[in-house]
């Protein structure tokens, strides 16, 4: 059993490295962009968006990337996830692998680059001499495994689901456009009407991002059911990620 688990963390290693430098393969740039794709997104809805709402959102750069970092976690682990099992099917066909080794190795691989954004966010923070709120950005943590949580339990749904159906790849970008627009990553909540911000609040990912900023941006704590409702969603998405995962995994190398 020892050797079992050895054998499967050497592969979650191994996994974790080449999905990470497979990213900036033949890039000039290399693991820069990690860093100058935020930078560059930043910048350009700053000149957009921040004299549009600079009466409701006082330092636009940190309020900006705070979503962003999240949002771009969510959407790219997801991505990820979603060809885990497909492009990897030569591997599944000869070897016994754990099938969700490979999921978790991507989601890990995107894990890291969500570290390095998350510097970058300081060094912005530094930059703009915004304040830092050193008694709650320790808890931004728990917006964050939240995360991490939640998009596991979907990554394992949709790797199954995309072996299927190819065409879920291609919906995701129409589905990770429209969460964007979901999310308050670029404007203030204030601006939707109140009868319609109940439809914002149907999004999971606009929760952990309002989250983060409570405790980042604003100083402040969100309300303690609203942490808890979080994370108990994200734990059902995951068990029920879990067993879909483990009801069609046997399946997905028939398919192939």
């Amino acid at each position: 059993m020892n050797f079992i688990k050895k054998n499967e963390l050497f592969l979650l290693e191994e996994i974790i490295k080449r999905n990470f430098s497979s990213k900036y393969k033949d890039s000039v740039l290399g693991m820069l962009w990690t860093i100058l794709s935020p930078l560059l997104m930043m910048v350009l809805f700053t000149v957009i968006f921040s004299t549009i709402f600079h009466n409701k959102i006082e330092n636009f750069q940190v309020y900006f990337l705070c979503g962003w970092c999240l949002f771009n976690f969510f959407t790219s682990s997801i991505s990820v996830s979603m060809g885990s099992l497909k492009g990897n099917r030569s591997i599944l066909q000869r070897t016994p692998a754990p099938k969700y080794i490979f999921i978790l190795g991507g989601i890990i691989s995107e894990f890291l680059n969500l570290i390095i954004m998350m510097v970058l966010l300081i060094i912005v923070m530094f930059v703009t001499h915004a304040p830092f709120h050193l008694s709650t950005m320790p808890f931004s943590i728990i917006p964050i495994i939240s995360l991490v949580i939640m998009v596991t339990g979907l990554g394992l749904i949709l790797s199954i689901v995309c072996v299927y159906y190819s065409d879920v790849q291609h919906l995701w970008t129409v589905v990770s456009m429209m969460l964007m627009y979901a999310s308050a990553i670029f404007y203030p909540i204030t601006i939707i009407p109140e009868p319609y911000r109940q439809y914002l609040m149907l999004n999971p990912l606009f929760w952990v991002i309002d989250q983060f900023r409570c405790f980042v941006y604003y100083g402040t704590f969100p309300q303690l059911g609203d942490i808890v409702n979080l994370l108990l969603l994200s734990l059902i998405i995951l068990v029920f990620g879990i067993i879909v995962f483990k009801k069609f995994e046997r399946r997905v190398t028939m398919k192939f």
